[in-house]
């Protein structure tokens, strides 16, 4: 059986495809984090406390509260704003 010149043509492409990834998969890649240490401290949660106010406290000027209110969830694992008295938060030292 012989080939066209299209026919060679789109098997060298389909090899040349099936190379790429078949290298594409065994190639590895690096986990890149976008953050890296960060300083915390720990406080706890008084009676009639919110997330939402202690965020605002410890937002600098000009920043979003709503972000530091994800990141008190993120490093809390908390699935909820919801807190409890007595519980103790780790807080970043420098809140976003």
């Amino acid at each position: 059986m012989r080939l066209t010149l299209r026919g060679k043509v789109t098997a060298t492409l389909l090899a040349v495809g099936i190379a790429f990834g078949v290298f594409a998969m065994v190639t590895p890649e690096n986990a890149d984090s976008a953050t890296g240490a960060v300083s915390v401290t720990s406080y706890t949660v008084r009676p009639g406390d919110t997330l939402w106010a202690y965020a605002s406290s410890i937002t600098p000027a000009g920043h979003d509260v709503s972000e530091t209110v994800n990141e008190l969830m993120d490093l809390n694992n908390l699935d909820s704003a919801a807190l409890t008295a007595g519980q103790r938060l780790v807080v970043p030292v420098e809140a976003s």
